[in-house]
């Protein structure tokens, strides 16, 4: 994950921070963790795990030897190995293309690993946010913006929250010490939503938090 401050070159700010704006924090997802959690790499493994067990199984009823099984199942290795490259490979090209920007003005989402790709939310323009943590520190931060602001799934993607697709959610993926990722968006939130309510859902309890924190969730 990268990080940057005040003194870094922010490319990824269209127009550059202007006068009286402030950055508050920016980054880009971890890309290990995004292989895992947003393409599901550990998924595909065991899916072609099944598939190897499936057709070593199904020789074996069909009277080869051991041997012969293992090396009917073993076709399928080849095909398990370029898929998981493949996965792994754009984790690490979007963790690399990808910066999440929170200044106490806007959102800024970049990102785009052929073509780049710039989406701008207003903070003022932000409903609410949704945290979620996983057991290694890591999390998703979702946002949802009022409907003026509609934003395209197609646009966000992988950066969105899933299965969101009629009222779509930017989401910052995989980002590490999620908690203090939220303190930040939190706060951004806080100070420029001027006494407009701002609240945040907790993933999985669904129950509201108050304005401006962030429900979290383990797991």
């Amino acid at each position: 994950m990268r990080e940057f401050d005040d003194s870094s070159p922010l490319e990824a700010v269209p127009g550059g921070i202007t006068e009286g704006e402030r950055l508050v924090w920016q980054g880009a997802p971890r890309w290990r963790t995004f292989a895992l959690r947003v393409l599901h790499f550990r998924k595909v493994a065991i899916y072609f795990a099944i598939l190897m067990a499936w057709r070593f199984a199904a020789d074996l009823a069909d009277g080869l030897t051991v041997v012969d099984g293992l090396v009917s199942a073993a076709w399928i290795l080849p095909l398990a190995a370029v898929a998981l490259a493949l996965i792994a490979g754009y984790a690490w090209l979007v963790g690399r293309s990808t910066v999440y920007t929170v200044t106490n003005r806007r959102f800024i989402l970049r990102h785009g690993v052929a073509l780049p790709v710039t989406v701008t939310v207003p903070i003022g323009l932000i409903e609410s946010a949704d945290l979620k943590r996983h057991a290694d520190g890591s999390g998703d931060i979702a946002i949802a913006v009022s409907p003026e602001a509609r934003l395209s799934y197609v646009m966000l993607w992988p950066h969105a929250r899933p299965w969101r697709l009629s009222r779509p959610e930017a989401a910052l993926r995989s980002v590490p010490d999620v908690d203090a990722v939220a303190a930040a968006v939190a706060t951004a939130l806080e100070t420029t939503t001027r006494g407009k309510a701002v609240h945040t859902i907790d993933r999985h309890d669904r129950a509201a938090a108050p304005a401006g924190g962030l429900a979290s969730a383990a797991g």
